[in-house]
């Protein structure tokens, strides 16, 4: 039999119990009850130095998340949510390789911490097959085509915030630029249209 490792008042009564219903009332008991008059006596200060010191880190700027932390913690729960679809980067005779869309999403977010300025919102990312194309995309010739080239086609639509003060068209070439070699590099397929919308500006 195992032994009961949880303390206990002279009553019998666990100073977990008490713990866990501080902020009420006392009961019945704990109103004519000595030991837990006295316990809850002690864990009403320490629940008012707790309550302290969490009000005092609400208002601790060292202790301020920076800016967009809590769209990234959305973005990423609403993939693991979502799952997203799967992009097929090679077919052979032994096997498949795929990536998920949420996969590459991150991928494409981490491509954009390359960038001084921009703090990535969202991603969302179309999948067109290579024989479909993508309007304002070369398609590869037989004779030119390579690897990259062939496969799915990507359309990648970002949002990011932008800090005050850069300039945004050169800036989000310079992304552009950085996502379109990150994804080829990565995962070996073509980044196909890279669209990025600029929501909002974030103080630095």
């Amino acid at each position: 039999m195992a032994l009961e490792d949880i303390p206990r008042l002279g009553c019998g009564r666990s100073i977990d119990r008490i713990w866990g219903t501080i902020d009420r009332p006392p009961t019945a008991h704990e109103e004519h009850c000595e030991h837990c008059q006295k316990a809850r006596t002690r864990l009403q200060g320490l629940s008012e130095e707790t309550r302290l010191l969490r009000e005092s880190d609400l208002h601790n700027p060292a202790l301020k998340p920076r800016p967009g932390i809590k769209n990234a913690i959305m973005d990423v729960a609403r993939a693991e949510v979502r799952g997203g679809s799967r992009i097929l980067l090679r077919s052979a005779a032994n096997g498949t390789t795929a990536i998920s869309e949420q996969a590459l999403s991150s991928l494409i977010r981490f491509a954009a911490t390359a960038i001084p300025g921009v703090h990535s919102r969202g991603c969302r990312i179309e999948i067109r097959t290579a024989t479909a194309g993508l309007p304002g995309e070369d398609q590869p010739s037989e004779t030119t085509g390579t690897a990259i080239g062939a496969g799915p086609r990507l359309i990648v639509n970002l949002r990011v915030a932008a800090a005050p003060g850069i300039v945004i068209p050169r800036t989000m070439e310079a992304l552009r630029h950085e996502i379109s070699n990150a994804i080829p590099a990565g995962v070996g397929i073509g980044a196909g249209i890279v669209n990025i919308t600029v929501e909002d500006l974030y103080d630095v």
